[in-house]
């Protein structure tokens, strides 16, 4: 048996025993301490600096500095537990709470769910009518024209003691299925409303919503972030975990379950209900996500040929996957097109509409992984890229998630830097809006050429030259929460203008492929949290969105969450996503040659050809 060892965690004052050779990332995690961990705790990152009292094995790595290393730090990750420590988490390196969009631009449905409560007020039995209590109530539903009815057996087993307790007056809880009605419920008179969820399972952050499924009305919602983040801080990291760990799977599936249990359980405490009261939900999130909440094997994603295990996920109860609401609920999950085009997409588009119109739209959603879909009433298609995690503070050393203390809108006027944080709380780094603000400003004031490089400037106290190549200060040591300038380096610009050159080029790969320009949209919806908190114009000035008229940029917000929204209120819009993904063409961008050569000539900014962004050429020129 290994031994035990104590790990004190500071500040948090937190004490947790682990056996010797457990690395301190994962003592945090089992304390419920969430440190930074963009790689997945593979060593590659940098991002999980803690400081640490007493002895400790370690890997080698060029990620810390000399400084660092003399002065007690190390990458958690790396970090073994080989006796008693205290370890404090500097606050760089925590993850808290973040910017989490909750909101979406979506019309209400016209309301028709695939669940219904039925009142009914039956005769008691009695010598003379000794019908068994099952079939008293199928039969006054057939009485009904409800056709079929089936039960579960949970259901079942309470059913004479709630027909008795409520004098034979009760609400029955249907759930409408292709061949047959089910019984999900049955419980008093006074149980006459309907009630679900719609969840989005992020990547980054999760939100359940509570929903009023005879009205459509939002009663209530949380967010969180998703605590999967540990494990990598994109879907590649985790899927890599997966292999890495025997147990990757399942720690995974149970950290995500947990997160929206968690919420669920808020909810339900703050509207003062049962969790047996939730008897339906539908689930939108992208392909390794899904395969992660149900405990499927992601393994195959991540190769070629890239093969989910599944697309389409029978609906099934919600005693089989752990979820707090009624264990009879069924959960339906948002269809996937491919291993990177998932349910979360497939919401968006029902979301934004654009399947139903027969105007041209492009619609993006940008994250660590971008996926874009263009077409109209008569067609869809789409691609994702590998946006990378640079905006979603990966890969860029001073970026952060959007959460409190992050810089997120920036301005530089003859020389001087304005920024705002998130909380306006003293910065701790930059997430990605303000990197892309950032950069855009760098470049309309000359700090940086179209390659993106810092040009030194000996009148410029914020140009210098730093580890990585010149670099650009940001926010000064006496002002940040960190006790260390916030820098923006060269290293740092190539990451972001690769990100942005990922997504534009996907755009222009599909306009290209299908004979269109992007002279040709009607539309651009841009979806999810990054977008909601973009500034169009500066995302134009760098290359990330074409040169278009402003008023053609439509922001959806939380398609993902939207759009379930919508499918968990109508039946129809949920056959409507089997048709969406059933009849959607997917290109894939890794095998095409074309994506390559537009990715390289968008790595400019903002473009190579700059005729492509005229407005922004008269900038250049003059």
């Amino acid at each position: 048996m290994k031994k035990e060892f104590k790990v004190v965690f500071k500040p948090d004052n937190k004490t947790v025993k682990v056996e010797q050779g457990t690395t301190v990332l994962d003592a945090a995690t089992s304390s419920d301490i969430y440190i930074d961990s963009i790689c997945g705790g593979r060593g590659k990152c940098g991002k999980c600096k803690v400081l640490i009292d007493g002895n400790v094995q370690s890997d080698q790595t060029d990620l810390l500095t000399a400084e660092e290393k003399e002065g007690g730090y190390f990458l958690a990750c790396l970090a073994r537990v080989v006796g008693n420590l205290k370890v404090t988490v500097p606050k760089e390196s925590r993850v808290e709470s973040h910017q989490i969009l909750m909101k979406s631009v979506t019309p209400l449905p016209a309301i028709d769910p695939p669940v219904l409560k039925v009142p009914l007020s039956l005769t008691p039995p009695s010598l003379a009518d000794y019908v068994s209590d099952l079939d008293r109530v199928t039969h006054a539903l057939r009485n009904l024209d409800m056709g079929h009815v089936t039960i579960g057996l949970p259901t079942l087993k309470k059913i004479s003691r709630v027909l008795r307790d409520n004098q034979w007056n009760v609400n029955v809880t249907l759930m409408d299925l292709w061949d047959r009605k089910e019984i999900i419920d049955i419980g008093p008179p006074s149980d006459n409303d309907l009630i679900g969820i719609a969840v989005d399972i992020g990547t980054t952050t999760i939100v359940v919503e509570l929903v009023d499924l005879t009205t459509g009305k939002v009663i209530d919602a949380r967010s969180d972030y998703n605590k999967q983040v540990v494990y990598g801080e994109d879907v590649l990291s985790r899927v890599m975990y997966t292999e890495e760990h025997d147990d990757g799977i399942s720690k995974l599936t149970s950290t995500i379950r947990y997160g929206i249990n968690d919420l669920i359980r808020e909810l339900v405490i703050e509207n003062n209900m049962r969790y047996e009261r939730i008897c339906r939900a539908v689930l939108s999130g992208n392909t390794v996500m899904m395969h992660l909440f149900y405990g499927l094997d992601p393994k195959y994603i991540r190769h070629e040929p890239y093969i989910p295990v599944m697309s389409f996920v029978p609906q099934m109860k919600a005693v089989k996957l752990d979820l707090s609401v009624n264990p009879n609920a069924y959960i339906y999950a948002l269809p996937c097109r491919s291993s990177y085009v998932g349910g979360d997409v497939t919401a968006d588009i029902i979301a934004s509409g654009m399947s139903d119109n027969k105007d041209i739209s492009l619609l993006i959603d940008v994250g660590t992984n971008g996926e874009v879909v263009l077409g109209n009433d008569t067609f869809l298609v789409s691609c994702s890229c590998s946006a990378g995690p640079a905006f979603e503070g990966g890969e860029v050393e001073f970026g952060v998630r959007a959460m409190k203390g992050a810089i997120e809108r920036v301005w530089i006027n003859d020389g001087l830097v304005e920024y705002s944080t998130i909380g306006n709380e003293k910065p701790k780094g930059i997430c990605g809006s303000g990197l892309i603000e950032l950069i855009a400003e760098l470049f309309s004031n000359g700090v940086i050429d179209r390659t993106g490089k810092i040009q030194l400037d000996k009148n410029n106290v914020r140009t210098e030259v730093g580890n990585n190549g010149n670099q650009f200060i940001v926010a000064f040591k006496e002002d940040t929460a960190i006790d260390k300038n916030i820098v923006m380096t060269d290293v740092d610009i190539q990451n972001i203008l690769r990100t942005k050159a990922a997504v534009y080029a996907s755009c222009n790969v599909l306009l290209k492929t299908f004979g269109y320009k992007f002279g040709d949209l009607c539309n651009v919806f841009i979806a999810g949290s990054f977008g909601n908190y973009l500034d169009t114009k500066k995302a134009i000035t760098i290359g990330l969105l074409p040169d278009l008229p402003l008023d053609t940029f439509k922001f959806i917000g939380n398609g993902a969450l939207g759009g379930a929204r919508m499918v968990l209120l109508s039946r129809d819009l949920q056959d409507k996503a089997a048709e969406i993904v059933e009849n959607m063409t997917h290109i894939e961008l890794s095998v095409s040659s074309m994506f390559f050569k537009e990715f390289t000539s968008a790595l400019f900014i903002p473009h190579t050809e700059l005729d492509q962004f005229p407005h922004i050429a008269t900038r250049v020129y003059t």
